[in-house]
């Protein structure tokens, strides 16, 4: 099975696709006793793109309460298909223990009280339909979107489905496509369009045969090239047989297509030709995790002939992968925060030339070996093993046999010996997260690995670490982040003078001691701990981008930490933890607080600090804060608001101790999210005008003594209240908010007996929840208000009987989720059914 991620930078580059999208929305609007749709057709043709404007439709998600979206890869298992779908039907449902059977009842009972609609992805043969068909009873209110190279899988489903086949893009449609990745600077001054190259072009597009993604990787490999005679050569180059003899047979994809992305390979540097055949150690459909992949390449010496002017790894990394989506070969994600690369994915058709070539190459494999008709493990010197959910625990040894073998990642359920070290010298990625080791003991022959420059024992089951690990100099990435409560490591980290990035282990046995002074090139270091190493050691790690302490000893003060952080100019995030007070020498004196990180981006403090330093004190471009346990006996925001670039801001539990706070006028210019936590002594906040005028999303939980909430931002979007006990309704204040499209009342948030939401209140209102109003009885609701409100749910409120009136005149309404016992008042016949018979989706539960 897959994950599917929003790809909202391709918007721009969908060409052709409405009038597919608004005939396919039409098939699914209407009522009749057809409930499998489908859209067929060769790799590359853009069923998912199709699959996924629909699934988004307004139109849609106004029809159907309840959307669902799964896909499936060619290898999957039947029990995470229904996980998957029954976590976006049911989100409260914690679907994480369940068996199949329970997973199969409670789809089917929703099904059975919801119009849903569930969108497969990727479907490939009749027999998988099989496995997962049992929750579709049939005559009921869901329909299913199939997506399938196989047109034969969607009759087999439903005789009576409604085959879709998209139509290839025109010609023109073509050019439009194509123009938009081939000349980004068309038809300024900079650059214009030759006609001849026109025509090339248009002659180089009949070999994409209207698929939008060949045309999108042709558009790519011609980016930067821009005279006519490389236009010609890669013509040329295009009309050659360059795949004969490639074994290339699959029957739903244009042969002219593979060319087209053989030679965007072909036109690759060498070192991004290694970049991206890498992409093929990975399960079909995974989300790869670019800080992850950055490390594989780096340690395989990938990315060594791009490491230039001292820039991070991940520096390098994010120029390779930005290569790679320019030439549309990989589909990606970025960080919303900082923009950056979170996550790579491979379009299927890619990455089966991916794979495909990679073998050719004897690069990589990659085997499930808990499917039967897996390959046995070639002489590959990189292999992916895959291992899950299986009886017992599989032994490494009996799998890999390869003593020239160079990279292993395992995932899985494994067991490693030390034999396995013995065998196996040569390696230099290795992969062992959550692998079981006998005794807990990673035995004493890692030590031979002397060329390992990648190391992750993630959530391994360790409990000691040996000292022959002092012998992996060459590491340049070491996780462990081990699952034991306390993990006995030897000092065995000094001499590992090439790390960049180092994961400490939670847990430390109490006489660990770890000299780290010599890591002078870590770019990232978490979990140090003060009781285990000294903070001396940090100062010439200069390098260093993210870093998170534990303040564990009491000798250490703030103005002694800062004096160790003061050179890491690098720094962009930073986390301090501590339980204890050891900001004691200057409880009530910030000048020992003085961090100025140019690039510090976000900070975490998680430590004893009654009075918040001066702004002056904070680095400038602060975007992130988050503050817990500090005691603050001020009110902090007069300091926050003047730290300009701000964007987010989370008061955590006990971060604030005070009774009042001020968000001043023009404070927070740029700030996008707020969010208050388990704050016990907080009673008033004051907004005046004109305060965080960017303001969307507001979260404020177990702040019981807060009476009353204040006059909010305007642009305010989300709100969600819990353990508030307001006493006072605040609906007469939330519906000003133009804005606001959703609202979520948890337990305790309100302790008032009345609500009331008036005539244009709430004009963008869309979600709406009640849960845990222990003193709520009436709500009114007058004609005119929430005309756009689409989901209602009201649940654990023992006190309020009866739904108000008003609710009538609310068309929009397409979902109403009660509790159980109100099913009398609301189904045909009962005293409230005239309230709710408009409503296409009446559903009642215990949750």
């Amino acid at each position: 099975m897959r994950q599917t991620f929003s790809r909202d930078d391709e918007e721009q580059l969908i060409v052709g696709i409405e009038r597919n999208v608004e005939r396919l929305v039409g098939y699914l609007l209407k009522e009749d006793s057809r409930q499998v749709f489908a859209i067929t057709g060769m790799g590359g043709l853009g069923k998912t793109t199709l699959a996924r404007k629909v699934f988004n439709h307004e139109t849609i998600k106004s029809h159907y309460p309840g959307l669902a979206w799964v896909c499936i890869s060619q290898q999957f298992e039947r029990k995470c298909v229904w996980q998957t779908i029954l976590r976006q039907l049911w989100p409260e449902c914690d679907v994480s223990k369940m068996m199949e059977d329970e997973l199969q009842e409670k789809i089917v009972r929703v099904l059975e009280t919801q119009k849903a609609l569930i969108v497969i992805d990727d479907i490939w043969r009749e027999e998988d339909w099989d496995l997962i068909k049992p929750v579709f009873l049939p005559k009921k209110g869901w329909k299913v979107l199939l997506t399938s190279r196989n047109e034969e899988v969607a009759l087999h489903a439903d005789r009576q489905c409604v085959n879709f086949r998209p139509e290839c893009l025109t010609s023109e449609e073509s050019w439009d496509l194509f123009q938009r990745i081939a000349f980004p600077i068309k038809d300024t001054a900079e650059f214009k369009i030759e006609e001849d190259m026109k025509e090339i072009g248009i002659e180089m597009l009949k070999h994409c045969g209207g698929l939008p993604l060949a045309i999108k990787v042709l558009g790519g490999m011609l980016r930067k090239k821009y005279t006519l005679q490389q236009w010609k050569t890669i013509h040329e180059n295009i009309k050659a047989p360059i795949v004969r003899g490639t074994g290339f047979d699959d029957r739903n994809v244009n042969k002219e297509v593979y060319d087209v992305l053989y030679l965007s390979f072909e036109e690759l540097p060498a070192y991004l030709k290694h970049c991206f055949l890498y992409l093929a150690s990975f399960p079909e459909d995974y989300e790869i995790l670019v800080e992850k992949l950055s490390y594989y390449w780096a340690a395989e010496g990938i990315l060594r002939p791009r490491y230039y002017d001292g820039a991070s790894i991940r520096v390098v990394a994010d120029i390779c992968i930005e290569e790679l989506v320019k030439r549309n070969m990989v589909i990606s994600k970025r960080d919303v925060d900082t923009s950056r690369f979170e996550t790579l994915q491979l379009h299927d058709m890619m990455r089966e030339f991916c794979l495909r070539k990679a073998e050719e190459e004897n690069l990589v494999q990659t085997i499930d070996i808990s499917t039967a008709n897996s390959k046995s493990p070639c002489k590959s010197r990189r292999l992916a093993l895959k291992g899950w959910r299986l009886e017992s625990l599989i032994n490494v040894d009996t799998e890999v046999k390869n003593p020239s073998l160079r990279t292993l990642l395992l995932d899985g359920q494994w067991k490693v010996t030390s034999l396995f070290f013995t065998r196996h010298k040569l390696m230099r990625v290795l992969d062992l997260s959550y692998v079981e080791f006998e005794g807990g003991k990673v035995p004493s022959s890692i030590g031979k690995l002397i060329h390992l420059r990648y190391l992750s024992l993630y959530e391994a089951h360790v409990t000691q670490l040996p000292s022959s690990m002092r012998n992996l100099k060459k590491l340049l990435y070491l996780n462990l982040v081990i699952s034991s409560s306390e993990v006995y490591m030897p000092d065995i980290l000094k001499e590992m003078q090439e790390l960049t990035f180092l994961y400490l282990p939670y847990g430390l046995h109490d006489k660990t001691n770890l000299e780290l002074g010599n890591l002078v090139n870590l770019e990232t270091l978490e979990y140090f701990s003060t009781k285990h190493g000294r903070v001396t050691d940090l100062q010439g790690m200069t390098r260093l981008i993210d870093l998170s302490i534990f303040i564990r000893d009491e000798r250490y003060t703030m103005e002694t930490l800062s004096s160790s952080l003061s050179k890491l100019s690098h720094l962009e995030r930073l986390s301090i933890y501590n339980t204890n007070k050891f900001y004691t020498r200057t409880n009530d004196d910030e000048d020992g607080f003085v961090w100025d990180f140019v690039n510090l981006k976000q900070l975490d403090l998680n430590i004893y600090m009654p009075r918040l330093p001066d702004a002056q004190h904070f680095p400038s471009h602060l975007t992130t804060i988050y503050l817990k346990w500090c005691r603050l006996k001020e009110d902090p925001m007069p300091i926050l608001e003047k730290l300009l670039h701000l964007k987010e801001i989370t008061l955590g539990e006990r971060s604030f101790c005070g009774r009042r706070m001020v968000c001043s006028r023009s404070g927070f210019p740029q700030l996008q999210k707020l969010g208050f936590y388990r704050l016990k002594e907080w009673e008033e906040w004051i907004v005046e005008e004109g305060s965080m005028p960017l303001l969307h999303t507001l979260q404020i939980y177990s702040c019981p003594k807060l009476k009353e909430i204040p006059d909010f931002p305007s642009h305010l979007i989300t709100i969600r209240l819990e353990w508030c006990r307001l006493k006072e309704d605040p609906m007469p204040i939330l519906e000003k908010l133009l804005h606001l499209k959703e609202i979520s009342f948890g337990y305790q948030s309100f302790c008032g007996r009345r609500m009331v939401c008036s005539r244009d209140g709430f004009p963008q209102l869309q979600n709406l929840r009640f849960e845990g109003l222990e003193e709520w009885e009436e709500w009114i609701v007058e004609e005119g208000s929430m005309p756009l409100l689409h989901t209602l749910g009201i649940h654990s409120c023992p006190r309020f009987k009866e739904l108000p009136d008003g609710l009538r005149s609310i068309t929009s309404l397409k979902s109403l989720k009660m509790e159980k016992g109100w099913e009398k008042r609301l189904f045909k016949g009962g005293e409230d059914y005239y309230k709710v018979q408009h409503i296409p989706f009446v559903q009642f539960s215990y949750y």
